[in-house]
């Protein structure tokens, strides 16, 4: 799994559900106060980073724009 650090700029994949290609900067989760958080949904338990998206994106419902958000940690790449 990756490990990014606060401020490291970021791209989300491609092939992910939502804020497909979108590009922001990790902060700090504002649940946990932390970089990272761990999520359990129906799609399992995956470790997500909290990431200020430079555009705001739209959810996989279509919902939003929304200017941050909470991205899976496998689906992250530096930019």
């Amino acid at each position: 799994m990756p490990v990014f650090n606060l401020n490291d700029r970021v791209r989300v994949s491609d092939d992910f559900f939502w804020a497909k290609g979108a590009t922001g900067t990790i902060g700090e989760h504002p649940i946990s106060k932390s970089l990272t958080h761990r999520e359990q949904s129906a799609l399992g338990e995956n470790i997500v980073y909290w990431v200020w998206f430079d555009t705001p994106q739209l959810d996989a419902d279509g919902g939003g724009p929304y200017r941050a958000g909470q991205i899976w940690a496998a689906v992250l790449t530096l930019v």
